[in-house]
């Protein structure tokens, strides 16, 4: 595999010389500084590193385990063009307004039910397996939810539908609230998904339509041409549109 990826680079740089842009020495030097060709030589070398050294374990692993990520990397490798992105960024781009609009909705409710359930279970006792287990400290027992980010957590958990449960409300006024900002809350947190898949089917049936188009499009000229020529080239056609008047001999000069 690193011996394909080699190759294959040689032969991309020698290449590249058949552009106006990459010809000569400095035109190779700007080819491999692009993206793609700077990723390839990360890959090439890390590999051959891990090669030499990976056997003789004389390496910090740490350092090896970080060599190996540029052979994750290779994954870039599939999608040369970044068609895959494009097609990201653009639909990402065209719904930008209402995307905005719910993650700024979803936040607010993330907030506002992070913080009430925070009021209310700020004094409730730890509870574990066995039973309720009161924590003592300076200022009394310990409560399940220490400190406003272990609410924000808990938010974060339930909104997106993850359910760790290492953080749940004790308190039966925890438990509506966070019925409650459940049941409201993950139907904002679940458009973002709706709407990128929309915007996704919509920008497939666009590039298939504009595929179409593209192949009626040529053989839609050439018939245009044809009717065209074969009305200019009509003797009968008095229209000035065509190029007959052009071909009427000029009148000799007079002496």
């Amino acid at each position: 595999m690193v011996l394909w990826i080699a190759v294959e680079l040689a032969l991309r740089v020698w290449s590249a010389g058949c552009r106006s842009r990459y010809q000569g020495m400095m035109g190779r030097l700007r080819f491999l500084r692009r993206l793609l060709c700077i990723i390839d030589i990360c890959l090439v070398v890390a590999s051959c590193v891990i090669m030499i050294i990976g056997s003789t374990q004389e390496f910090p692993q740490t350092v090896l385990s970080a060599l190996r990520f540029f052979q994750i990397a290779r994954m870039v490798r599939m999608d040369r063009k970044g068609g895959t992105w494009k097609l990201l960024g653009s639909v990402v781009w065209a719904h930008r307004q209402e995307l905005v609009t719910t993650l700024y909705i979803g936040l607010l409710g993330l907030i506002f039910s992070s913080y009430l359930v925070y009021i209310v279970e700020k004094d409730e006792p730890r509870i574990d397996a066995v039973g309720p287990k009161q924590q003592f400290n300076n200022t009394g027992y310990k409560p399940k939810f220490n400190n406003f980010a272990d609410a924000i957590w808990w938010g974060v958990v339930t909104l997106c539908t993850v359910g760790y449960g290492d953080v749940v409300p004790a308190s039966w006024g925890g438990k509506v609230i966070a019925s409650f900002s459940a049941i409201l809350g993950i139907s904002f947190f679940a458009l973002p998904a709706g709407i990128l898949g929309s915007g996704f089917a919509l920008k497939v049936q666009q590039q298939q339509r504009q595929k179409h188009l593209n192949r009626r499009r040529v053989p839609a000229a050439n018939l245009i041409q044809c009717l065209w020529r074969c009305y200019a080239a009509d003797e009968h056609s008095i229209s000035t549109a065509t190029w007959k008047p052009h071909m009427i001999p000029c009148p000799s000069p007079t002496s």
